[in-house]
């Protein structure tokens, strides 16, 4: 989708100060470690205040859990704290005092198995008086870090708050407006005079002059016989051509200069079927009415056809941004044909047969009156007649039926774009306040929260009894989807795994969401002990569908004869020893999804398995099928030596200025890999 306002790109050569806006941009789409990397990159480079500090702070916490956290993560945490301490005690310096603060205090309960209550309720309190954006912004951001009673504490005061996020910015109202294509300006259909290229225009005027040379001859040889014959004759011939000229001309359709019917094939075959199935979805309700109007829009359907492909065939390889011309051409048929305006008119008028028996009866009155002139000269001037018909009469008649139809087709052009201009300016008004990739990310990490939410309540948990969760998502089977450049893809309709891991093993939520209505059903629920965990991987599968269910396969499954007719994909797979799989698609970026000028397709695919929330969980489950029941002990183990080191991070004394920086580790992602920047 294009014409969004987030926007993600950025080269080496970009100021720090555009570094940090694009990486707070990633933050805000949930897209953390490419923020990290990008607000990092531009703090190290002097773009310093307090409010990068934060924003820093929170990209370098976000999806984590601790066991996520390493020196690197760390030494960039003391960094954004010396930041942090260079400037005076502003808005911006609180909210990241506030973040600070939260984590000291799930380190203390760590460290002593129960909270501070004192140091709590002051930061909690210090929590509480934040603007609520910078609330959010935190509980976003801090989800998988946070636990335990502040964890708790913190949900039950966001409640209210999450639920209202979840429906904010209008989004039942908006959100659809998001996969819709930013449309393409309409193009005038082109009215230019007709003209015949030289070899035509000599090859009509040769054959036009030899097939009179034959009438002149069989009129001569007509009129030795009879007189009134050729005096009939000719009147006839006056009936036929004033009826070609005055009704079989004007109907005849003449598009000179248009492409061969192959030209684009791709496009066209696309366009084929969206005009034919938006013209169905336009037509009556009734079945007998759906018919006939199937019927009488064949030649409008083919006329739209041909005309969208030869506009926009030359630079288009999808129909999404001319869909709304589509619909809009489909609409007004449908409209005309209710209104009882015929779509299509008579095959052949009355006025049209009647010249063409008037050329019949001439013929035959020739052919009698012919009957004593010499059999040799009817047979050349029927030679001469036959040659001159086959190499002029197609162009010459579709010659004269473009010149005859020239006015009516530049007025009928000019009407036909001012009325599309004006429903692509109403569309456009329509879909101007399409919600931005932030908002999408915003709204589903609120569904996400909601989730979790839902899932503690059945199973009678808090977050005291959970050591750690995990969030995946994957694109419902038959959903729309969208994204902008450089962002990750966004559905319609989501699939959501929930597990919660805790002291008895593991509960795994799955549920449906939809998108559009941010409504959540189709719950279902499994448990298992930490010893059914046998591997944890992401591997190619190959996906069929049948009967509206998914079926998904590890490559080393699938049967060569089979594998054609199956789609391939990246898939996180969670294998229990019992043979079942719990698998979670990653997101594919197939013809059509990707701009492989701009973008980098390795980028996207790290990009996809980051906001999907399998990255994340494939090195906790992980150590879990590794370790099995001792996973708990060694989870502890290490969250008490991260928290150790987030609090020893924290005491370096003094500031760390930009020489200092330098010095500081590589991020994992270098700039080198980032996609080049949007023209």
């Amino acid at each position: 989708m294009d014409g969004n306002v987030t926007i993600y790109s950025v080269s080496d050569n970009d100021q720090p100060d555009r570094k940090y806006q694009v990486g707070l941009n990633y933050l805000q789409g949930d897209m953390p470690r490419r923020a990290e990397t990008l607000i990092r990159d531009a703090a190290m480079f002097g773009c310093r205040s307090s409010e990068v500090a934060y924003y820093w702070t929170l990209a370098i916490l976000s999806g984590r859990s601790f066991d996520h956290l390493g020196p690197d993560e760390f030494t960039h945490l003391s960094a954004a704290s010396a930041m942090a301490a260079e400037f005076p005690h502003d808005a911006w310096r609180q909210a990241f005092d506030v973040v600070i603060e939260l984590i000291n205090c799930i380190t203390e309960e760590e460290e002593h198995g129960a909270p501070d209550l004192a140091r709590f309720s002051a930061a909690f309190d210090a929590y509480r008086g934040l603007p609520k954006v910078r609330r959010d912004e935190i509980h976003r951001h801090l989800e998988m870090i946070l636990n335990g009673w502040i964890q708790d504490r913190v949900e039950e005061l966001e409640a209210q708050h999450v639920q209202a996020k979840r429906f904010s910015g209008d989004r039942a109202r908006r959100v659809w407006k998001f996969f819709e294509p930013t449309p393409t300006a309409p193009r005038r259909l082109p009215a230019a005079p007709p003209v015949l290229d030289a070899g035509k225009r000599f090859q009509a005027v040769f054959g036009s002059g030899l097939a009179g040379l034959g009438v002149v001859w069989i009129v001569s040889l007509t009129a030795s016989s009879s007189l009134l014959a050729v005096i009939i004759v000719l009147a006839l011939a006056g009936v036929w051509l004033t009826t070609a000229v005055m009704y079989a001309l004007p109907r005849r359709s003449a598009d000179m200069g248009r492409p061969p019917s192959g030209w684009n094939q791709p496009f066209g075959t696309a366009v084929s079927s969206s005009v034919d199935h938006w013209f169905q979805v336009s037509g009556p309700a009734s079945p007998m009415a759906a018919q006939q109007f199937a019927w009488d829009s064949v030649p409008v359907r083919e006329k739209l056809k041909a005309d969208l492909v030869y506009l926009y065939g030359g630079d288009h390889s999808r129909v999404g941004p001319i869909r709304w011309l589509i619909k809009w051409h489909a609409e007004n048929a449908a409209r005309q044909f209710g209104s009882g305006v015929p779509l299509r008119r008579e095959d052949v008028p009355i006025a049209v047969l009647a010249g063409n028996g008037a050329l019949l009866i001439a013929g035959f009155i020739v052919l009698i009156g012919a009957g004593s002139a010499s059999f040799p000269g009817m047979l050349g001037a029927g030679l001469l007649i036959g040659i001159g018909a086959v190499m002029s009469w197609n162009d010459s008649l579709n010659y004269l039926a473009a010149a005859l139809n020239h006015p009516r087709t530049v007025s009928e052009a000019d009407r036909r774009w001012a009325a599309e201009q004006q429903e692509h300016q109403r569309w456009s008004g329509v879909l101007a306040d399409r919600p931005s990739d932030a908002e999408m990310a915003a709204w589903l990490d609120h569904d996400k929260m909601m989730i979790k939410s839902l899932a503690l309540k059945h199973y009678g948990l808090s977050n005291r009894d959970v050591i750690a969760h995990l969030t995946l998502t994957e694109g419902a089977p038959r959903c729309r989807r969208a994204r902008v450049l450089y962002g990750p893809l966004r559905y319609s309709a989501y699939v959501v795994l929930l597990f919660l891991l805790t002291e008895g093993g593991v509960r795994q939520v799955t549920v449906d969401l939809d998108f559009f209505s941010g409504a959540i059903h189709d719950e279902r629920r499994t448990t298992f002990r930490y010893e059914m965990i046998a591997s944890a991987r992401v591997a190619e599968v190959a996906v069929r569908f049948e009967h509206g269910h998914r079926h998904v396969m590890a490559r080393e499954e699938i049967q060569p004869h089979v594998q054609q007719a199956l789609i391939l994909s990246r898939a996180f797979r969670l294998s229990l020893v019992n043979g079942q799989h719990i698998d979670v698609l990653v997101d594919s970026y197939e013809q059509g999804l990707i701009d492989r000028a701009r973008e980098d397709i390795t980028f996207l695919t790290a990009l996809a398995l980051d906001t999907s929330g399998v990255t994340g969980a494939l090195r906790i489950l992980e150590a879990v099928s590794a370790e099995g029941r001792e996973w708990l002990a060694h989870e502890r183990a290490r969250r008490q030596r991260r928290l150790r080191d987030f609090r020893a991070s924290q005491k370096i004394p003094g500031a760390i200025g930009p020489a200092a920086m330098l010095a500081l580790p590589e991020p994992s992602e270098p700039l080198d890999s980032a996609p080049p920047p949007s023209a």
